[in-house]
């Protein structure tokens, strides 16, 4: 019998298991006693049915969809989502890539479309987004092998767990590490520097890379010293002896990990430090120092028989292909962060604030000089800095898909789009755009075309919309509207029945909602019909690189 909690929460796979037992007919009791939930939780189960299906169907990878969900309530702005999702679909099935930047442009001009003037498509949105359809931060791949990456999560999950149970591991000796690109030097398009042809190359981002491997264990309390791949050597701009560094410096022609610097980097560094921590901080004895390492199946790694201490207690084991950017903790938000907080401080020391006196080439020559002065040296020491001001709860949440099946939270504040165009602004970079930053920021640059016209599916979702208004079309909601106040009033009235104010007013106010909604839609109807051509007033869908079909 699985003991839960009086109040647990099933997710929806849970969920989806309970309907699977009441269809192959077995009892109450036996499914109460499985799942460890009351008998009135059972029925909601069983009455929601429908809902619950249909919400995990419509998942981009329903199997893990399902896992990291527990409810099927929706995004806030649900026409915008359902938009965004249908115009995802279609570049999905085409299989064309789509990159974070395009998402957000996509929902802001279906968002202006609904008249949703508080929409903002912020990296908390898109974050939220990815994880509510189960779209990873990934390049398009084929249906074979998404479905198969999503068959293999629940497995490792349980492979995991019996590890864990059997080596007595807690939080703290569970680790996980991530390689990623780093253009140490980029600046986005069309700023000052970038339009003066310094070493950025015309008006495309620099491409000036090192790489870069973050680690830290389940709880957050232990950040390793990030290791860096570069290609020299020595830096020029770095003079003192690398050992001084605050990371780990490590050349390579390609400038990417391989077997040897790998296998370096986990017994002359990984291994002392995490025995370091476990007997001086966490003051474990000898005898309980132990880890687990958890990586990316890549070719840079060694086997995990190769990456075992010699006692035999700091392991490593792998994530199935393709499931990384699935259940990959640094991928939940952690190597994100890291690399926000990179961009800010590199934007202190590169950005120059103007003075109103300043003329337009005396702007250019100032941006430009003080970017020339942004060396390696000082991308290194900011990589380290920022690696160091990423929040343990932030580490700690991303943990939280993997081992719970629930869905991580990340938090983005001060770290948003607009707060790094407030930034740009003041110092005068006026004409750089803001889907020009968020290429900057995140990086990607997958490249596709549009299909279906975005009128297309502004239209279908408004219809989408009024579907589900027909269920309701016997009643006017005005009408409805005046019976819940005088059912208000009666309860307000009468003591024995104000347990039943709350619901009364939740229900008002989504009547309220809904009678709003329905004028907005009329509007978009409106906007829909044939009218004479206005170049001024067309609508110009979520652009994309490639020209639209």
């Amino acid at each position: 019998m699985n003991k839960r909690g009086k109040y647990t929460t099933l997710n929806l796979e849970e969920k989806m298991k309970v309907l699977s037992r009441i269809e192959a007919g077995r009892s109450l009791k036996s499914v109460m006693d499985e799942f460890g939930i009351s008998k009135s939780t059972f029925y909601d189960i069983k009455k929601n049915k429908k809902l619950i299906l249909d919400f995990v169907l419509k998942q981009d990878m329903p199997l893990v969809g399902a896992e990291k969900r527990k409810r099927t309530t929706g995004a806030k702005y649900g026409d915008v989502d359902d938009a965004v999702y249908m115009w995802y679909q279609q570049k999905r099935s085409a299989g064309v890539p789509v990159r974070g930047v395009e998402l957000q442009a996509a929902a802001e001009r279906f968002a202006q479309c609904f008249g949703r003037t508080d929409f903002k498509a912020s990296t908390g949105w898109l974050f939220r987004f990815r994880n509510r359809h189960a779209i990873g931060n990934r390049k398009v791949c084929g249906e074979q092998v998404l479905s198969s990456a999503s068959e293999n999560v629940e497995p490792f999950r349980q492979k995991l767990s019996m590890i864990i149970k059997e080596e007595r591991l807690c939080l703290a000796q569970l680790y996980s590490g991530d390689e990623t690109d780093l253009f140490w030097k980029s600046m986005p398009e069309n700023s000052q520097a970038s339009r003066k042809d310094i070493c950025l190359p015309g008006k495309k981002i620099n491409k000036e890379r090192l790489s870069a491997l973050l680690c830290a264990n389940a709880d957050g309390t232990h950040k390793l010293k990030s290791i860096i791949i570069g290609k020299a050597k020595l830096p020029k701009s770095v003079k003192e002896d690398t050992s001084t560094l605050p990371v780990i410096y490590k050349p390579s022609r390609d400038v990417w990990f391989t077997r040897e610097l790998f296998s370096e980097w986990f017994f002359q560094n990984f291994v002392p430090e995490v025995r370091h921590f476990q007997l001086n901080v966490l003051r474990f004895h000898e005898e309980d120092v132990r880890a687990l390492l958890i990586l990316d199946s890549s070719p840079a790694h060694p086997s995990s028989e190769s990456l075992t201490s010699e006692d035999g207690r700091i392991k490593c084991v792998f994530f199935p292909h393709n499931t990384s950017t699935l259940i990959q903790p640094m991928n939940q938000g952690v190597i994100l962060s890291c690399k926000r907080l990179y961009r800010w401080k590199q934007l202190e020391e590169s950005l120059v604030i103007f003075e109103e006196s300043d003329d337009e080439q005396e702007k250019r020559d100032k941006g430009v000089s003080k970017i020339k002065i942004y060396n390696i040296k000082s991308a290194i020491f900011n990589w380290a800095k920022s690696w160091d001001e990423v929040k343990q709860i932030t580490i700690a949440n991303a943990w939280e898909n993997l081992l719970y099946k629930k869905e991580p939270e990340c938090d983005f504040q001060g770290l948003e789009d607009g707060d790094y165009r407030e930034i740009l602004e003041k110092c005068g970079e006026l004409e750089t755009k803001l889907d020009d930053d968020r290429a900057w920021l995140n990086g990607d640059e997958e490249k596709g075309c549009l299909l279906k016209t975005n009128g297309g599916i502004i239209k279908e979702v408004t219809q989408k919309g009024g579907d589900a208004e027909k269920q309701t079309a016997a009643f006017k909601l005005s009408a409805v509207r005046e019976s819940l106040d005088y059912l208000l009033d009666f309860v307000d009235a009468t003591p024995e029945f104000q347990r039943f104010h709350f619901t009364l007013k939740e229900m008002q106010q989504e009547i309220v909602k809904k009678q709003f909604q329905s004028k907005i839609h009329s509007r978009i109807g409106s906007f829909l019909k044939p009218r004479p051509h206005n170049s001024k007033d067309s609508f110009s869908g979520p652009s994309t690189s490639a020209s639209n079909h």
